[in-house]
């Protein structure tokens, strides 16, 4: 009788241990789908006339461009400086070996720089505006969340897309296609306000954004540094630019 109880307490205690493992990987998967579907909803502002009302500038934020000879191209950051930090450094080394023209804007908070995250479809800055106008393809960079190294390609140019990818492999880093989410295929996404309706969005995961900077810090000061960048950081930038002079 003692082995019958004693077997029946083993298989209670076996039954229990996987339940409370099978909660676990389900609480995990759930938490990492939460995390790394962001949701634009909770933006703090409508859109950037709304933010720009109700902030300072230079202060809170601040706008950068470069004009180039080769205007056929604008690389962006929206969401760049402390909102989706290494997002301004990785465009504008973009632009800078492709000569294409360049915008961001970036959050210069110490804290609380998520709060000028506005969605792409409701970015209606006058100066990118502007661009845009005269810009015939357009590459849209973004940060993700995400613990491992991928970059997201989104957007309408599905050539430009494929041309980047085959690139990115080559060199190694990991692309997968945008969740739609962040797909980027909406005619509202700054990605595709240009001349030919299409453009490309690469969203990079947290992880990939640290293996650009040493000691995968994406603190202000680390960012500001040119010496800090590490070889990841130009070889996607690089690699980004020739998939980009690939279709064009």
């Amino acid at each position: 009788m003692r082995d019958k109880d004693n077997q029946h307490s083993r298989l209670y205690y076996i039954i229990l241990t996987i339940v409370i493992i099978a909660i676990c990987v389900v609480v995990v998967i759930l938490f990492n789908t939460l995390k790394t579907n962001r949701s634009h909803s909770t933006d703090r502002y409508a859109d950037f006339t709304e933010l720009k009302k109700d902030t300072i500038k230079n202060k809170d934020w601040r706008i950068k461009t470069k004009h180039r000879k080769n205007k056929d191209i604008l690389v962006t950051a929206i969401h760049g400086g402390g909102i989706e930090p290494g997002t301004t450094e990785i465009a504008r080394r973009i632009s800078n070996v492709g000569k294409y023209n360049f915008y961001t804007f970036e959050g210069l908070r110490k804290s609380n720089n998520d709060q000028l995250h506005v969605t792409s479809t409701h970015f209606n800055e006058p100066i990118l505006d502007k661009l845009l106008k005269n810009t015939k393809e357009t590459l849209s960079i973004h940060g993700f969340s995400g613990d491992d190294p991928i970059v997201y390609i989104g957007g309408k140019d599905k050539e430009m897309s494929h041309s980047i990818t085959k690139e990115l492999r080559k060199k190694d880093f990991t692309v997968k296609e945008s969740p739609n989410k962040i797909d980027a295929k909406s005619s509202d996404n700054i990605a595709n306000k240009n001349e030919s309706n299409s453009g490309v969005q690469l969203e990079l995961t947290t992880a990939l954004r640290k293996q650009f900077f040493k000691h995968y810090k994406l603190d202000r000061h680390t960012r500001s540094d040119s010496d800090k960048y590490t070889k990841d950081f130009y070889k996607f930038a690089n690699a980004v630019q020739k998939g980009i002079e690939k279709v064009n």
